[in-house]
């Protein structure tokens, strides 16, 4: 039986190792630093691993607790690998604090937590290769580059991280500022919505401010699609399904006194289900091409998939939703009844294998902190890191105990 001493007494090093992880923060695919860290502590620890999409890494420590079963002389039950994720990447924000540990690389910053995530993972890893008699399995830790951008997610499972040993479970987490250190958001199902990225580039034709009626004005036909394809939403998608699509820039024009031949526009879409989700991105092409021609001009819409939505597993949730109880106290644990329209892509990691994906509380209180992710002046409340480390090797063993259960 680990003991909640144990993590007690791991805080301060949880501590320093985040700390050291926001004072040197690197963008996605550049994870050089933290990925030569993570490494040395691994190996301080005398744990097996290997990089993986670049500037990832796998490690696995094998438990060698035995079942129920196995204790008793008889075969034993089936032997379960619970896998368990976090990501390296920083944001291209600039710190707006002074800190003994703020960055010192200029326009870089973790700013969405996943220092705390990398530490609270190598907790697990501390955790698991100290008291390896109490699993009855093996634990493996992905440290994922890029959850930002490209997404590491994806190309760390088409290397094979979840094989050799065959992963049956996934756990992830996000700090959520939403809450205060000690309380963790649970939620069923869909979790993370799906992004969909678009480009729009209206074709006009320019001529003299003067004289509009010479030319086809790229910024008025542009205005009208901004208009039009806002429909696709509150017209044409049922209000039960939750869909968003939002165009984040226009550019357009070059002097005051000429009419425009080209804009350029950007967005996105945010949808759940499959459906909504193909069915938004045709209606954007037509709607778009159709409301330019109609104004003489000619538009062409370019779509980029990225991440899919996240679906929680309903039995690996519930399993993860009373250990937190357990643990924390039933009042300390908020079923979310909304899911989120931002994206995550540990939603690959739940696609693949049953996961839980939850929301640590980490709220700071200090009156120079923004309780709010990608805002430069974010910070957290760093006792989280340890109630993080506790949950998740509770998870991981109530995983292992569930699925070793003799048949």
């Amino acid at each position: 039986m680990i003991e909640k001493e144990y993590f007690d007494a791991m805080e301060q090093q949880l501590v320093e190792w985040r700390r050291d992880f926001h004072r040197y923060p690197e963008l996605s695919d550049y994870e050089i630093r933290t990925k030569k860290r993570v490494e040395d502590i691994l190996d301080e620890l005398g744990i097996e691993h290997r990089t993986c999409a670049d500037t990832g890494i796998i490690a696995v420590i094998r438990g060698n607790g035995k079942t129920t079963g196995e204790s008793s002389g008889d075969a034993g039950g089936k032997r379960i690998t619970v896998g368990i994720r976090a990501d390296m990447d920083a944001l291209p924000i600039e710190e707006l604090k002074d800190r003994p540990y703020s960055s010192e690389n200029p326009g870089v910053m973790h700013a969405c937590g996943h220092d705390a995530h990398t530490t609270i993972l190598l907790a697990v890893a501390k955790t698991a290769a100290e008291h390896r008699e109490e699993f009855t399995g093996d634990v493996k830790l992905f440290f994922q580059p890029a959850e930002e951008t490209t997404g590491g997610a994806d190309r760390m499972i088409s290397e094979g991280c979840l094989d050799e040993p065959h992963v049956d479970y996934m756990l992830g987490l996000h700090v959520e500022p939403a809450y205060p250190a000690g309380q963790v958001g649970i939620r069923y199902g869909a979790m993370y919505a799906a992004e969909d990225m678009f480009d729009i580039d209206v074709s006009g034709e320019s001529c003299h401010g003067a004289h509009p009626e010479q030319g086809t004005d790229a910024v008025y036909v542009a205005a009208k699609i901004v208009d039009a394809v806002q429909s696709i939403v509150s017209r044409g998608t049922a209000a039960a399904e939750p869909a968003v699509l939002s165009i984040g820039t226009i550019s357009g024009g070059r002097v005051r006194n000429q009419i425009a031949d080209h804009v350029h526009m950007e967005g996105t879409i945010r949808t759940f289900s499959d459906e909504v989700r193909i069915r938004t991105r045709e209606r954007l092409k037509e709607v778009a091409e159709r409301t330019a021609e109609v104004y003489g001009a000619e538009a062409k819409v370019t779509l980029y998939e990225s991440y899919r939505s996240l679906i929680n597993d309903d039995a690996v949730t519930a399993l993860c939703e009373e250990t937190a109880k357990k643990m924390l106290g039933e009042e300390q644990v908020i079923r979310e009844t909304l899911p989120d329209m931002s994206c995550e892509d540990f939603a690959y990691f739940a696609a693949a294998r049953p996961a839980c994906f939850l929301h640590l509380g980490c709220r700071c209180e200090r009156p120079d902190t923004v309780p709010l992710l990608h805002n430069p002046k974010f910070d957290i409340d760093e006792k989280c890191l340890r109630i993080g480390a506790e949950l998740q090797i509770r998870n991981i063993l109530a995983l292992m105990e569930s699925g070793n259960q003799h048949e």
